[in-house]
């Protein structure tokens, strides 16, 4: 079986020794486009890919897609429409196309194939699909492939979360607890007390607030001033070695999206684990070096076990030279 993966293209290498870890005997084929690889699976199946990265806590595969067949794109409309009858009439598809060359005209592609599957009585979604047609096109042909969302680690094409830009939003950095919540299907508490370390200038805490959590926000620089004035966001101008100690609230979840070390960053947020409730979720931000990414990882990973429960680790769309990690409390 052939797999599409893809990856930042910082990281593609990193990712491409992912999988060969979990896959010892697969072979790289090519590198379609920058971040985009082509590897022929040998030991391990495709619908048990995306699982065996997550046990593996396989950190740089962004996404996944089956090749089920490669064919010229003139002859995509008939492949699919062979296909129809196979698909759940009661769940959403979607259509990804993704091409590395200017000759493809993907919106007419994808509305041309779009139609046809319409006509057939099928749900046609961009939003939340739970059956995905992936197409990757090239100059001279086209690789097709057919899978369940779940299998793909993200139901975008190629990871690529996309958000709109809101008129309060604070930061960028609001994108990567959006995107944290959707990759790892998050059940936040709507409810309750939320601790965001290192929050300034806010755009955690905007999100959290949106959520319904109240927020004690941990950090000596300013907030937003449309945090400043919300009766349910209490700023506390310290370090979090400053706040943790003196603590004697107890909270539903804690996040943390510092810029220091990631060694640094897990230690911090094992100082704050007492006041996590017990099962209550985390979310970090994990700063990578330029060499020496997955050996970093590792140790932040090793130190951040002592009391959590790690329940996924990836490089995410939003994110830079760092990876997002969510966890759990394992205190009973």
């Amino acid at each position: 079986m052939q797999v599409i993966f893809t990856a930042s293209p910082e990281f593609a290498q990193t990712a491409l020794a992912e999988l060969q870890r979990i896959d010892r005997q697969s072979k790289f084929l090519h590198w379609l486009d920058q971040g985009i690889g082509l590897i022929e699976l040998n030991e391990v199946t495709f619908s048990a890919l995306a699982s065996q990265i997550t046990a593996t806590k396989a950190a740089f595969i962004r996404h996944l897609c089956p090749v089920m067949e490669v064919l010229p794109v003139e002859r995509l409309q008939s492949a699919i429409a062979s296909q129809i009858p196979l698909f759940n009439r009661t769940q959403p598809l979607s259509v990804q196309i993704r091409s590395n060359t200017k000759a493809i005209n993907r919106t007419e592609l994808r509305n041309l194939l779009v139609d046809d599957l319409v006509a057939a009585g099928l749900t046609v979604a961009v939003k939340d699909p739970v059956q995905i047609i992936s197409i990757f096109c090239d100059s001279s042909k086209s690789y097709l492939g057919f899978s369940n969302a779940t299998e793909n680690l993200s139901n975008w094409a190629g990871g690529m979360h996309r958000f709109a830009h809101e008129d309060d939003q604070i930061s960028r950095a609001e994108f990567k607890l959006l995107e944290a919540i959707s990759v790892f299907n998050l059940a936040l508490p709507t409810q309750g007390l939320a601790l965001d370390l290192g929050a300034s200038p806010g755009g955690w805490t905007r999100i959290l607030r949106k959520l319904g959590l109240s927020v004690v926000a941990v950090d000596p620089g300013n907030l937003a001033d449309s945090l400043q004035s919300d009766p349910k966001v209490s700023h506390y101008r310290q370090l979090v070695q400053q706040y943790v100690p003196n603590c004697r609230d107890r909270f539903d979840l804690i996040v943390n999206d510092m810029r220091m070390d990631a060694v640094d960053s897990a230690k911090n947020m094992i100082a704050a684990s007492p006041v996590l409730k017990a099962g209550g979720l985390a979310a970090m931000t994990l700063k990578l070096p330029s060499k020496g990414v997955k050996g970093v990882i590792n140790q932040a990973i090793a130190i951040l076990e002592n009391q959590y429960e790690i329940i996924g680790i990836r490089n995410l769309f939003h994110n830079r030279q760092e990876v997002t990690v969510v966890m759990q409390s394992s205190a009973k």
